[in-house]
This record gives structure tokens, sequence and C-alpha cells, in this order.
């Protein structure tokens, strides 16, 4: 069954639960009818043929009282196929409101339908691609965004896709493939599709399992919270309390999140070895939320919507290509629950812009996963200061976009240097040997190196034989400017560490391999090492190497984001720290975007104060640029 039904809106237990009901037998026969008389005429059906013998005859037996063909959105969108009614007598009632938000109010769910067997997760190539012809997963989503309905059904006739309307920007479906179903005589599905599509299905069916659960877990999760939240009360040292942390979750969850066979806290970090994440039984789509409630000071993370934070950000129109091109680093990524927000936004928002080019077309884009994979892998960067926050993360990317956060590094992004902070360290009075190279001719080398390295193909052959080579040398020339930049960093932790053995360490930048390995063998050297490992020393340049000649175009951060092992600190210092940090690498028009659990104008009046910073606040949100010099 697991081809045939594709689930993220119910949960595992919700689907037992349904799977348990007794079935109707004529509901049954009827629907098996309906799809084999419809099978004669299915390999030339059109769109009409599609609604007329095969959507509305399943609807009636389904239960539902329907509307085809309401009026229009706008003047360039069509509305919904059909509108949902409970009875007749509440479509009679809503039918002279036809296409105004009156409308939709009224109605339980909107049908949206394609011809039999498009794909429905992909948008029409070979043409300027208009509202009708882009992904249509995205157009149930568009029209339950900007409705009052709360059900949207979109399907293929052999496809059912079943969506609830989305609190901010996440798409969370069920799909069942009717045709497969058939073929295989999965009775299962066929029971899953009248129980869950059918007009109880929306009226009682759903909405009674999922209260009983949403009940369920929120005294299950209080119940956990007040323990995890005793066991680390006081908590300062090193200590064996993070086991029972872990073993809180996996008790919560019935199998674990993820096993551990090492896993302790020191003062200032959580280190965790050979962590593995099997497959959740409650909903592995919040497993991100879930952990953020039982694991932060404050709860659950905020809701943000990125299509009102672009469009708002952007002084002129923003296109398709454009939000696509850009660059974005989350500072505090926390569990994944800005992330996951940040991904399906930026899905929704890049599905309701033009291209810049009429005649262009992406296929990566307009397909849902790929969609998503892309913006995952290319557009967003993270800088997590927890192990455990950074599994729980990799987790929830994996099991709901197929593919890890490969831009995510571990790290505190409040601690580290940049390339040019080493500049001062050089001692340009220091003669170097006869066949030694000056530190700030290695760090030269490095910066165009890179520049060198980004503009080669990855097509053509001998392009990507060269990128090879050069490859080869940064990630020396890497490995070793981030000993130095941790050598200078642990200063301010420890003495054992002086401007002297700074010297010795860049004069050998770019030495033998030999002499650079007895001089990372010495005991000074690796307690530095110790240091930059435990707290989490970040130097973002050589983490992410396009900031040598780029920066980012957006750039998230939650400043009161705290974990339950952490000490809190005062939210302005906190927020002051983060902004000195991030606005290096941001670009000169970007916008740096300050996630709050609720508006606060004190921190937005003394933010405003700033002479170098044009400050503006969106609810819980206070966007930051850089004013422009005159």
């Amino acid at each position: 069954m697991q081809t045939i039904v594709r689930n993220s809106l119910i949960s595992r237990r919700g689907l037992q639960q349904i799977i348990s009901l007794p079935g109707e037998d004529a509901v049954y026969v009827s629907l098996l009818e309906i799809l084999t008389k419809f099978g004669d005429i299915k390999k030339f059906a059109s769109e009409i043929h599609t609604e007329i013998h095969l959507i509305k005859p399943i609807l009636k037996i389904l239960g539902y009282a329907y509307e085809s063909k309401p009026k229009y959105f706008n003047d360039s969108i069509k509305g919904p196929d059909a509108a949902l009614f409970a009875t007749e007598a509440d479509r009679d009632k809503a039918s002279p409101l036809w296409g105004t938000p009156e409308y939709y109010g009224n109605t339980l769910g909107v049908l949206l339908l394609k011809r039999f067997g498009r794909n429905l997760e992909e948008g029409v190539s070979g043409f300027y691609l208009e509202f009708e012809n882009r992904i249509p997963l995205y157009q149930i989503f568009y029209f339950l965004k900007n409705t009052k309905t709360p059900w949207g059904i979109l399907t293929n006739g052999k496809q059912w896709m079943l969506m609830k309307k989305p609190l901010a920007c996440e798409t969370r479906v069920f799909s069942v493939d009717l045709e497969e179903a058939v073929e295989t005589n999965d009775r299962d599905a066929l029971h899953l599709f009248c129980k869950v599509f059918s007009l109880s299905g929306l009226l009682t069916t759903l909405p009674e399992i999922q209260e009983t659960e949403r009940q369920s877990l929120i005294d299950r999760l209080k119940e956990k919270k007040v323990s995890l939240h005793s066991a680390t009360a006081g908590f300062k040292k090193r200590t064996e309390v993070f086991p029972r942390i872990v073993g809180g979750l996996s008790d919560l969850f019935a199998e674990d999140i993820f096993t551990t066979t090492r896993a302790y806290l020191t003062e200032n970090d959580v280190y965790v070895a050979k962590r593995t994440t099997p497959p959740d039984p409650v909903d592995e789509f919040d497993v991100s939320d879930i952990a953020s409630y039982l694991l932060n000071r404050k709860g659950s993370s905020p809701v943000i919507d990125p299509q009102r934070i672009f469009l708002q950000a952007k002084t002129e129109e923003l296109t398709k290509d454009d939000l696509l091109a850009m660059r974005m680093l989350d500072m505090t990524p926390g569990f994944g629950n800005i992330t996951t927000q940040l991904v399906d936004g930026i899905a929704y928002l890049s599905f309701i812009l033009p291209y810049r080019d009429r005649n262009t077309f992406v296929a990566q884009w307009e397909d849902e996963k790929s969609l998503k994979r892309f913006i995952l892998q290319r557009i967003l960067y993270g800088i997590e200061k927890s192990h455990v926050a950074c599994d729980i993360l990799q987790y929830t990317m994996k099991h709901r976009y197929g593919t890890e956060a490969v831009n995510y590094r571990f790290g505190n992004p409040l601690i580290g240097m940049s390339l040019s902070d080493i500049t001062p360290h050089v001692d340009t009075r220091n003669q170097m040997g006869l066949f030694s190279k000056n530190p700030l001719d290695v760090l030269k080398d490095v910066r165009q190196m890179y520049r060198h390295y980004f503009s080669l193909s990855d097509r053509i052959k001998e392009d990507m034989a060269l990128k090879e080579e050069i490859a080869s040398r940064l990630n020396l020339y890497s490995e070793r400017i981030r000993d130095i930049m941790d050598l200078i960093t642990a200063t301010y932790f420890s003495k054992a560490v002086d401007e002297r053995r700074i010297q010795e360490a860049l004069i050998m930048l770019d030495a033998e391999a030999d002499s650079w390995n007895s001089l990372a063998s010495r005991d000074w050297f690796a307690e530095a090492k110790l240091i930059a490992r435990r707290n989490g020393f970040f130097h973002p340049e050589i983490e992410f190497p396009f900031l040598v000649d780029d920066a980012f175009d957006c750039i998230f951060v939650q400043p009161s984001l705290t974990h339950i092992w952490e000490d809190a600190f005062p939210l302005p210092e906190v927020t002051k720290a983060h902004i000195k940090r991030g606005m290096t690498y941001l670009k000169p028009e970007g916008v740096m975007v300050l996630i709050l659990d609720r508006p606060d104008e004190n921190l937005l009046t003394e933010l405003s104060r700033s002479k170098r910073y044009d400050t503006r606040g969106e609810e819980n949100l206070i966007l930051l640029r850089k004013k422009k010099m005159a």
C-alpha cells in the first residue's frame, strides 16, 4: 500500500484507526463499477470526459453536493472546477454568491481536476507557464491559501490528493492512486479512499481523529516537558543528564527518534556520536515542532510567512529567477522549524511569481519535489550550535524532502572570524625564509583560487579536471587557515596560545606537510583545537567558500532561541551580537530578518536608533537593511 498511498497529512496511528473502521459495501461496489466502466475510455479521455464520466460520479457516491465552475478569482486565474458542500440546501444557499469570499467561506472544500493521468506535481513544459499550466499541487494550494474553505481535493481521475488549508506555507497531502489500487486489489487503499475522501471523512472522521491525537499529544508533551526541564534544572558542568533527555524523547515516540552510543554534555555544548534515525511512528512530519516544544525554553517556534517577507523586502518587482538565484542564511536553525517554513514558503512563492522572460521554462523548478530539493541544496544555508538540534533538523529534512540540508553546518555563529581578521595578526616585519611565502600572499592566492574555481563549469571535461586540481589545493589551505583562525580565537579562552605562536603558524601556512604536521602535534596547538571543538568556533568563509567573493541575500535570526540546557541571555544583547556578526556577510541591498516570539516594541525602538541600518517591524518580525551611504 506504500506505493499507492502517500501521506503527510494523517499520522500512522490515525491511518490505522481509519483502516479499522467498518466499510460500506455499497460505496465500495459503486466505486469499482465507476472505475471499471471508465477504464474503457481512459486512453482517449479529455479533461471533460474525466469530469463527466469519473470525477462527478465518484463525488456523488462519496456523499457530496457540488457545484461546477465557480467564477474567477481575478481576470487571469480560473477558480476551482467544483465547490463541495455538505448538503443540497447549503449549495443552493451559497450559489448566488458565486466566486466571492463569502461563497468559498460556505463550502466544505474545493476540487481542482486535470485530464486523466496528468502529473499533478509537475508543470507543463514547452511554452510559457500561465497559471493553468503550472504545478497543479500548487494551484490547489493557491486556492486554499486565498479562500476560507478548509479542504482541497486535486485529482486527475487516477490519483486523488487531499490537502487541508495550510496554517502558513506547508503542503501536507494525503494521496491515493485509485487505478493502481484496483489493479492490485488493494482493499485497504480503497477503504482508506472511501473513508478519507468522503463527506463523512471531511466532516467527522478526520476532525475527530485529529482532535483526539492533538489532545493526547498535548498531554504527553506537557508531562514530558516538565520532566525534561526538571532533569536539566541547575545544570552547569559536564553530566550524564543528556541521555535522560534522549530517553524522554524515546518514550514519547514509542520508538527512538535517534539512538546514541555515546552522548554527553559539556559546559558549552553537546557531543553525540554514531547517531541513527529510524522512522517515527507518531508523525515524522512534526518531529521538529515536537522537539522544539520539548527542548526549547520558550516552546514552539514562531510562524513566519516567507511570501510576505520577500515581497515586502524587495524594492523592485521580484521574479522567479531572482528568488531562486538567492542565497539565504539561517543563523539559528534550531530543530528545523524555520527551515521547513522557508522551504515550503519559497516553493509556494516561486509558483506565483513570473519568469523574467516569457519563454523561460526550468523543469527542475516546475516539479514540486525537485523544486524543494533545489531550494534546500542551492539556496538555504545554516549554522547550528547544537549537535542534537542539527541531527533532528537533518532527520526532518531527509524524511520531509528526501534530501539532507547539505549546506547546514555545526558551529556557534557568534564565535569565529573572517579572512580579513587574520591580516592584523601578520607581522610584516618578520623575515620570510628563502622558500617561504608571505601569509598575506597566501591569503590573496586562496581568494583568487576560489574565484577561479567557481568560474569553471561542471559540464566541460577540461574544466572539471582543473576544478579537481584546484579543489585539492584549496582543501589543504582551507584546513590550515581554519587552524590558524582557531588559534587566534582560542586566545580569548586560554593563555596557552600567544601572539608568538600565532606568528609561527602564519609563517608555516605554505610549509611542507611534515613541517605543518609537526606544528599541529604540539600541546598548545592541540589544546586550542579542543577549545575550538567544544565551543563550536565557526569561520563562515571557510565553511561557505562562496563568501570569499559574494554575500547572502537574506539572513534569518531567532535571537531568543535557547535550548533547555543553555543559559538564557538578555534579548537586546543577543540580538545585537547576531546583527554585528551577520551583517558582515549580507549584501548591501540584502535584508536581515529577526524572528521574535511576539512583537517587541522596546527592541524595535532601540534598533531604530541605529545610524547604520534601516529598521521596520512586521508583526513578530523585524527587518534590517544597511543604510545607503550618501
